[in-house]
């Protein structure tokens, strides 16, 4: 029943949200930490990707059918294709989402064969934090907004 409720809002979404930026700070400050070795290829996530991916989810999230009452005593809600919201999700969001490749150069190439930018590095890295710290607060709140459900307080 637990994971009726928990899988039934934005949760699953702002969850693969922090990770995915999680994963994305990890790779940018990668790029940060090489950005004086020569021949290295500044990395990143396939952010448009990830994004298209998180739009196919809200839509399916908008087309799945709510519990019923029925439902919510502990009879299993239905989903689109006979599949969970997890497994729905990790179809929408492989494993490659999650992989740093080579970011296309957007900059002059030095001598070296670097295609660093720092402003460019620092400036991603500043959205992405925002990102995260976005979806983490909205996870908080709805986390809030359970416990005073459970703690049946007003």
């Amino acid at each position: 029943m637990i994971d009726q409720i928990l899988n039934s809002n934005s949760l699953p979404l702002l969850e693969k949200m922090a990770a995915f930026a999680e994963r994305r700070q990890e790779v940018l400050a990668g790029n940060i930490a090489n950005i004086d070795t020569p021949s290295y290829k500044m990395r990143d996530l396939p952010v448009k990707d990830f994004q298209q991916a998180l739009r196919e989810a809200v839509q399916l999230k908008d087309h799945v059918p709510r519990p019923t009452a029925q439902q919510s005593l502990g009879m299993p809600v239905s989903l689109a294709n006979n599949q969970s919201v997890k497994s729905q999700l990790e179809n929408l969001f492989p494993k490659s989402l999650f992989e740093a490749q080579e970011a296309s150069p957007q900059n002059l190439t030095f001598q070296d064969a670097n295609n660093r930018s720092m402003e460019s590095q620092v400036m991603r890295m500043t959205k992405n934090s925002l990102m995260q710290q976005f979806a983490v607060e909205v996870m908080m709140a709805q986390m809030n907004q359970l416990m005073t459900v459970i703690s049946e307080r007003p």
